[in-house]
């Protein structure tokens, strides 16, 4: 098969838990917007952004590892090993969260029940365990099962909550049933639910977890270790970078900068805007599912630098189809998923979030370079470059232009670690990226983009009608330019 369409077919299949599941997690906004107030929506998305950091401390850069060693060397259990050792770290980390949950509470100040933080703690360590079966499915290109499996927990996870944020508060008001009733609900439901979805990916993946010989030698785990930590590292400055924003954004922003809103209230409002920018990040994570073990698998093919610019020109083009769709038409979406008004009082940011998440989407395109040729600590110095600037730029702007200047601080952190990767490897493994080309088509789709906003009719039904006929066409003209240009074969 065409390596092309092998990776576009396994992205496919690998990103379908993600597109759906996250999609159909939009069905939860509409919920979650309507029974919880701004300020418990803005509580939800620090506990996650908190649980995005620990997530990547749990797994320490063992699945890239994994993949790294399993590839290049046919024998030494690397599968054993890599899950045997984040079993007992997972297992350490989580007793000690389930163990210290009122203290941890008292040190970061979180308004929140200690069972929450226990509920917590549990998700993480499931989450940990499961990743390295995961990743075992994706080397041995068994995306079916991967897919199964992440789209169960997904399902489960959004039945779940409807039948406790719905369904049983209607049953209990008709009198089938005790349930408490009572206005806005408590967001442990929500974490209940990610923790009974989480636990059925233990019985799908059964063979790969209850039934695999746990092995710790040390030698070859602290192979892997040494090649997992830069990765580590790199994961937590590059989730600063998406997650910093909201765990600081209450510290930054003003008393009554914006009128009869709360620091608090306010960081809900823009977590409720920054949940459109997920039709971006829904791309990135189907790539970054196939694309991994894609790039490793043709790293000695002769022609994979040529290959490798083509994934990078087509993901370019795919991702600005999303950025034009989704900023012309946020309103509408902003209107079907966002319940109440107060919800909705941000979505002017949405094509700068957007734009953040492209740069960032191009970042891991570019950075296989220094994972094929095991200059990882290149990876450290890029994302610690971009968790600096997200952190100055937050400080910077939040104070000045609130969650406004969050959204550029990311849109600039991101851009600072796409331009540092590019320049970086092509010193290293220099790729013929068709560099002119992506940067025009992003300024057409930026112009595109600008000048609707300014255009835009006040009228709500034109609004929508333009939106939704421009992004079509855009659409349809990119299909039939990017289609000559396939037939052609010409990227340069």
């Amino acid at each position: 098969m065409n390596p092309l369409k092998k990776l576009a077919s396994e992205a496919g299949l690998y990103g379908l838990p993600s597109i759906l599941g996250r999609l159909l997690n939009y069905l939860l906004v509409p919920i979650h917007t309507a029974v919880f107030m701004t300020d418990q929506f803005g509580t939800i998305t620090k506990l996650y952004a908190y649980a995005a950091f620990l997530n990547i401390i749990y797994t320490y850069g063992m699945e890239t590892a994994y993949f790294r060693f399993a590839t290049r060397e046919k024998s030494g259990n690397y599968y054993e090993q890599a899950f045997t050792s984040i079993l007992l770290t997972s297992i350490l980390f989580s007793g000690a969260i389930f163990i210290f949950a009122e203290q941890i509470i008292q040190f970061l100040d979180l308004s929140v029940e200690t069972y929450i933080v226990r509920y917590l703690s549990v998700i993480f360590f499931v989450d940990a365990i499961v990743a390295i079966p995961l990743a075992k499915l994706r080397l041995a290109h068994k995306a079916r099962k991967f897919a199964f499996t992440r789209m169960s927990s997904i399902v489960l996870n959004i039945l779940f909550n409807l039948c406790f944020l719905v369904l049983f508060p209607f049953l209990a008001k008709s009198g089938y049933m005790q349930w408490d009733t009572q206005e806005p609900f408590d967001i442990g439901y929500v974490f209940l639910a990610n923790l009974l979805a989480n636990a059925c990916m233990l019985i799908i993946l059964y063979q790969e977890i209850f039934l695999v010989r746990l092995r710790f030698h040390w030698a070859r785990t602290k192979k892997m270790m040494v090649y997992a930590v830069p990765i580590l590292l790199m994961g937590l400055a590059g989730i600063a970078v998406e997650q910093l924003d909201k765990i600081i954004f209450e510290y930054l922003l003003p008393q009554n900068f914006y009128e009869g809103v709360n620091a608090e209230e306010a960081l809900g409002i823009y977590s409720a805007t920054f949940k459109l920018s997920i039709f971006m990040a829904l791309a990135i994570q189907a790539f970054r599912y196939a694309g991994e073990p894609f790039f490793f698998s043709q790293a000695e093919d002769k022609e994979a630098p040529e290959l490798f610019a083509k994934v990078l020109y087509y993901f370019v083009s795919l991702s600005l189809l999303i950025w034009v769709g989704v900023s012309l038409n946020a309103d509408l979406i902003g209107r079907i998923f966002l319940s109440k008004d107060a919800f909705r009082d941000a979505l002017f940011l949405v094509p700068i979030l957007l734009l953040g998440k492209l740069f960032f989407g191009i970042y891991i395109n570019l950075s296989i370079w220094f994972k094929l040729t095991d200059k990882t600590y290149y990876g450290v110095y890029i994302s610690i470059v971009g968790g600096l600037v997200a952190l100055v730029g937050d400080i910077l702007l939040i104070p000045i232009l609130g969650y406004t200047g969050a959204a550029f601080a990311s849109v600039l952190a991101y851009f600072s670690m796409t331009a540092y990767c590019y320049f970086s490897g092509q010193k290293h493994f220099k790729i013929p990226y068709s560099v002119g080309k992506i940067v025009l088509n992003i300024l057409i789709a930026g112009a595109i983009i600008a000048a609707f906003f300014y255009f835009k009719p006040a009228n709500t039904g034109l609004n929508y009608g333009l939106g939704i006929g421009i992004s079509a066409l855009y659409a349809a003209l990119m299909f039939l330019y990017e289609r000559k240009s396939i037939l052609s074969n010409k990227l340069k």
